[in-house]
């Protein structure tokens, strides 16, 4: 599904550590540029109708390349545009694809999901342990044809010298055309008798969806430059996912760790 835990483990999960490596940096007037690379497996919750295995496991990438104006991660590309103390606006180029889809179902096999390209922007703020960011993306790929807005906040602690915990809040509207591509079946590909698609057919809602999230993010520093990360991460579905035929479960979950090194 898309289960944003995994997206997001450079982005949100790293993000203690190039604080702390930019830190190292200016300690030692070193230039201020991270590079991380590692790798972690994950596991999710298959939420389609007639899906094969009802969670399905495999392993990604992880790596971060920072500066202080640009941050490459699994995520996505990031820009500084503008920032200060404690608020920062970026520019925003993210690749939307899914580590579970529904050729991974019995049914809708013939359903097409290829990876996509969104553009956007994204305007955080920071006050203490709180971190509250507002993210808009529009697919330029001709895939998803859609369009989201995310908001996120996110509490961040230290219970450990050696231990950061960061509890992320969320909730994300999906336009109508995003919706379909991820919930429901488009007339062309269904046919209008089955089709399940948003702001068209009468099952369907008009006005795209919104879904909440809850996730937990932990980074343990093993060593100087080495780091076990961790994290898991629930997606809430509404009657108006649910209504779709393609949907068995009113939830995606999963969960995710890795291993990272900074060079």
């Amino acid at each position: 599904m898309i289960v944003r835990f995994a997206l997001a483990a450079c982005a949100l999960v790293l993000s203690p550590i190039i604080t702390s490596g930019a830190a190292h940096a200016q300690e030692t007037e070193q230039p201020e540029r991270l590079f991380l690379l590692g790798a972690g497996a994950y596991a999710t919750t298959n939420p389609y109708a007639t899906a094969k295995k009802k969670t399905q496991t495999g392993v990604l990438p992880l790596f971060v390349y920072q500066t202080d104006r640009l941050t490459a991660d699994l995520s996505g590309l990031a820009v500084k545009a503008w920032g200060n103390e404690h608020f920062k606006l970026e520019g925003r180029v993210a690749p939307r694809f899914q580590l579970v889809d529904p050729k991974d179902t019995r049914d809708f096999a013939f359903l097409k999901r290829s990876t996509g390209v969104d553009v956007g922007g994204r305007f955080s703020g920071t006050a203490g342990p709180a971190t509250l960011s507002v993210e808009y993306l529009r697919d330029v790929s001709s895939e998803t044809k859609g369009q989201e807005v995310n908001l996120d906040l996110t509490l961040s602690a230290q219970p450990l010298e050696k231990l950061s915990v960061d509890v992320v809040a969320g909730v994300s509207w999906k336009d109508k055309k995003l919706a379909t591509w991820l919930y429901g079946l488009s007339v062309k590909e269904a046919g209008l008798a089955r089709a399940f698609e948003y702001g068209r057919t009468a099952r369907a809602a008009s006005g795209g969806v919104l879904v909440p999230s809850l996730g937990v993010q932990a980074r343990y520093q093993v060593t100087d430059r080495l780091f076990v990360i961790a994290a898991g991460e629930v997606e809430l579905f509404d009657k108006d996912i649910t209504d779709s035929p393609l949907m068995a479960k009113d939830h995606a979950a999963g969960a995710f760790v890795s291993l990272v090194r900074r060079f």
